[in-house]
């Protein structure tokens, strides 16, 4: 008795699961379905990660509907991964094709991992639904660049940093990636080792001890210098990554403007308080931030009733700075007040730079003496010496011996 209550409830289950089935695979809009995907109809479906496959949904219509919708969809992603049609007419009893793409994910955690693909048949009130197997399988080898930033503007010159951000999403190490930086148009590379890179983060990794800082991704800063006679104008930059099994190219966009300005003017004391034919100096900082010697010439630029004195021609090496004095006094033509005095700098005949400096112009103090403060002065010196003359002979005479007499009046 128990036996067969047993079988019974097992025989039910079956035909339920077997409705379910049937219901999965055909509905009320719908039946006999055939899905092909990247040409393939047996699933689990062999797709490489990262490619964009298209799908093929051949079915028959089961009832007539309108704005009928087929829909492809892959969840369990950061952003969504489907396709759909536009809306359609269904007659009951025709067959229909629809054509759908799906972009898969390049970047899974994995060496291969299994995705639900949904194809959906639906129209406002009724849905037919099944499911299919992907097997989303990594390349053997792909390199990719996740970043690779580049200056937008430069100068003639000057050091471009480019930061560089590398990805294994290959299945197997890549070993001895090399990242070369250049602008073909101006002739000039640099080169960065940027060691192995493994296929997986240290969180996927066997508990081996040894496999315990492995890195699927890499960043590194690498350094160009921009030839001092480049053209201005806009130009390419190619960052390609690679080793044997493996690489990528990626290209960007720099907007060189002419020159590069190694050369800076800088200045001291900015401003000084100096009386009219009196001279007080500024300081003058050449500084030469290129690769070989700057020799500058240096122009003051004309300050009404002032004279400015400078060095005409200054010197500099590569990579250092020189201080030059800027000597300015105003003359008797000078107004009482603020003046500006500029310097400017030139070198291979092109300006480089300026400094300027305040000079707040005040009159001299003139000290008026009369002649008869004079004579008074004079006066009051010799009475002083003569009194001192005086005072030192009393100081050393002899006092004189003075006899008494006596008188008699006898």
């Amino acid at each position: 008795m128990e036996k067969s209550i047993l079988v019974s409830i097992i025989a039910v289950f079956a035909v339920l699961t077997l409705m379910t089935f049937v219901n999965a695979s055909t509905g009320s809009l719908s039946t006999s379905w055939a899905v092909s995907v990247n040409g393939a109809e047996a699933q689990p479906f062999g797709i490489e990660a990262g490619e964009t496959v298209p799908i093929k949904i051949v079915f028959r219509a089961t009832e007539n509907a309108s704005d009928v919708v087929v829909k492809a969809s892959i969840d369990g992603f950061r952003s969504e991964i489907s396709d759909k049609t536009e809306r359609f007419q269904l007659v009951e009893g025709n067959v229909y094709t629809k054509y759908l793409s799906l972009e898969l994910p390049s970047d899974i955690d994995s060496a291969e991992e299994d995705l639900t693909l949904r194809i959906r048949i639906f129209d406002r009130t009724n849905s037919d639904e099944n499911e299919y197997t992907i097997n989303l399988q990594r390349e053997s080898y792909k390199l990719v660049t996740l970043s690779a930033t580049v200056p937008d503007q430069a100068t003639a010159g000057s050091v471009i940093a480019t930061d560089v951000v590398l990805k294994n999403l290959g299945a197997h190490k890549l070993e001895d990636v090399f990242v070369t930086v250049r602008i073909p148009d101006l002739g000039i590379s640099t080169k960065s080792y940027f060691g192995d890179i493994d296929p997986f983060d240290e969180d996927e990794v066997a508990s081996d001890l040894r496999e315990a800082d492995r890195h699927d991704s890499v960043e590194k800063r690498i350094y160009l210098t921009i030839p001092e006679n480049a053209k201005a104008g806009v130009y390419t930059v190619e960052v390609e990554a690679s080793n044997v099994d493996s690489s990528t190219l990626v290209k960007k966009s720099i907007v060189i403007s002419g020159t590069g300005k190694s050369s800076s003017v800088l200045s001291g004391s900015t401003s000084q308080t100096v009386s009219i034919g009196q001279e007080t100096t500024y300081d003058l900082i050449l500084v030469n931030s290129g690769s070989k010697v700057q020799v500058y010439t240096l122009t003051p630029e004309t300050a009404e009733g002032l004279t400015v004195v400078v060095p005409p021609v200054v010197t500099v090496q590569a990579g250092s700075s020189q201080t030059v004095k800027v000597s300015v006094t105003p003359t008797s033509s000078a107004t009482e007040g603020t003046h500006v005095v500029t310097v400017d700098a030139q070198s291979d005949g092109q300006t480089v730079g300026s400094a300027s400096f305040t000079a707040n112009v005040q009159k001299a103090t003139k000290t008026v003496t009369s002649n008869s403060v004079i004579v008074l002065t004079i006066v009051l010196v010799i009475v002083f010496v003569v009194l001192l003359i005086i005072l030192i002979v009393l100081l050393t005479r002899k006092p004189a011996t003075v006899e008494t007499e006596e008188t008699s009046y006898y």
